[in-house]
């Protein structure tokens, strides 16, 4: 059965009154709902890249809506009675949001495609994230040029049509589409700006979007992503940010355009701090090492916080001094060890072979040296070795 499309004539409704056609108990990830279908519906389904309406229907919760065909399926937290009569209300602030965010990717991709001649190959649009794809790649100018336009165009406040074109008028009008369609064509149209086939509810005007936000791009499958936010999203999003950097440079003691630099040398002052430690480190193991009698074969020494640079120096040491097997275990019982082991006679390669059989430790190497690490104490260590 065909069901009558409300979302289609009206974007801007917020409830409705339809009668109850079908409705089946249905287990989805082991949660029961059921399955409604009504005559008409304000309700817009997953489709077209973007995620369906919520809302209620009479006291209960609608979590999801699907189409298929022309039959449209909501999926409802309680039942109803073939036949009854049921008051639908959508949830506005999502209904709203989403359509802020999808006339803002038409805004966007209109434009990459006028300017550049990009396609839009891909559209996503969800509770967390929106994302375009684009058939060619931008570079940081081109994006910002976009983004600085379409902004420009939502304070025009430009007048957004949907509407279905005659079929045989249909060839004749140059519209985007990212794929053949059958059957009518409903075109979304922004004067000057897009002209694109689109089943999803959008604002009455591009001034409704608010604005529009790049977030980030990238390179993908040979053209680019771009994230993008509009609307009360972006604003949402905009104060995180702003939250998260009063944070840093309160932190940081400076001010909000010193906060780089003041990173930067943070930075530059851990790296030459954590140069400094391991020399100590170093030389500690490097005297311990010295302390070991060179008629001493095997040598094993378990430590903490030891990089793998040291590690690999401290053993190369032992090897010089000592002809049977030397290991250096970093770490402790708990979180489990990083190792090194070097000999000059023995196979280094089989006994890290025997280690993760016997103890299921990664890694491996040479017959001269070997390394990985190990989940075990370090009395099953030396058991072991």
């Amino acid at each position: 059965m065909k069901t009558i499309a409300l979302y289609d004539e009206d974007a801007f409704a917020k409830d409705f009154t339809a009668k109850v056609i079908s409705c089946d108990e249905v287990i989805i990830d082991d949660q029961k709902l059921y399955k409604v279908v009504l005559d008409k519906s304000l309700f817009f389904p997953e489709q077209g890249g973007q995620t369906s309406d919520i809302g209620r229907l009479d006291d209960h919760q609608v979590v999801d809506v699907q189409i298929e065909g022309d039959t449209v399926y909501h999926y409802c937290k309680g039942g109803f009675l073939i036949g009854e009569e049921v008051h639908g209300v959508i949830d506005w602030n999502h209904r709203f949001s989403n359509m802020q965010q999808h006339t803002g990717e038409h805004i966007f991709t209109g434009l990459a495609h006028n300017e550049y001649g990009a396609e839009n190959v891909g559209f996503h649009l969800s509770d967390n994230t929106v994302t375009l794809d684009l058939n060619i790649e931008l570079s940081e100018d081109m994006v910002e040029n976009i983004e600085r336009k379409a902004n420009e165009i939502i304070a025009a406040d430009v007048a957004i049509k949907a509407y279905y074109p005659k079929q045989e008028l249909l060839g004749a009008i140059a519209y985007r589409s990212k794929k053949e369609i059958d059957g009518p064509v409903r075109l979304v149209e922004i004067e000057g700006v897009d002209l694109c086939a689109c089943c999803a509810p959008h604002v009455k005007s591009t001034g409704q979007v608010g604005i529009l936000k790049v977030v980030s791009y990238e390179k993908y499958k040979g053209g680019t992503r771009i994230y993008i936010l509009c609307g009360l999203r972006a604003l949402d999003d905009y104060n995180r940010r702003m939250k998260l950097l009063a944070k840093a440079y309160r932190t940081l003691s400076c001010k909000e355009d010193e906060v780089p630099d003041k990173i930067t040398s943070l930075m530059d002052e851990g790296k030459q701090l954590k140069y400094e430690i391991n020399e100590i480190k170093s030389g500690i193991l490097m005297n311990q090492i010295d302390s070991y009698p060179s008629d001493v074969s095997d040598i094993t020494i378990f430590s903490e916080n030891l990089d793998a640079k040291i590690m690999r120096d401290g053993v190369n040491a032992l090897v010089e001094k000592h002809d049977g097997l030397c290991c250096i275990f970093s770490g402790n019982d708990d979180d489990g060890y990083n190792f090194v082991i070097g000999s000059r006679t023995r196979d280094c390669a089989a006994i890290a072979a025997g280690m993760r059989e016997l103890l299921g430790a990664k890694g491996g190497g040479s017959k001269q040296m070997a390394q990985g690490s190990v989940n075990a104490t370090r009395n099953e260590i030396e058991r072991t070795m």
